[in-house]
């Protein structure tokens, strides 16, 4: 079977490694997310049909606050939040069903944030 072929900028489940050693009173009470999420690839087309590693943002549909590294998004009419400060570089093993495409504009603004997160000169 061929692999599927990922580019940036578009949205798949995926599967986020589960932290089952730390031990399960501790596992509560991580930030990071765990399990089947959708994520944003944003790392490089070249990259993403070389490596067998990929470069995701994760997104949640739990909304509590917006912060100042995260971006609001609505895909297919599901409102969700892009969390720009957990870039995740996940095996491309952990994809499952491609849900869409993130739109230029949008991805403008996660570039942005990406800046932002990683102190990078523009």
């Amino acid at each position: 079977m061929a692999e599927k072929l990922i580019k940036r900028r578009d949205i798949y489940w995926v599967n986020l490694p589960l932290f089952d050693k730390l031990g399960e009173e501790n596992i509560r009470e991580l930030r990071e997310l765990q399990g089947r999420h959708p994520g944003l690839v944003i790392s490089n087309d070249e990259q993403n049909k070389f490596s067998p590693l990929i470069t995701i943002l994760p997104l949640t549909s739990q909304i509590d606050k917006i912060y100042p590294f995260q971006i609001f998004s609505e895909i297919k009419g599901r409102k969700g939040v892009i969390l720009v400060d957990q870039i995740r570089t996940i095996d491309r093993k952990r994809f499952g069903d491609k849900l869409g495409e993130l739109d230029m504009d949008l991805m403008v603004k996660v570039e942005s944030k990406i800046h932002f997160v990683l102190a990078l000169k523009s």
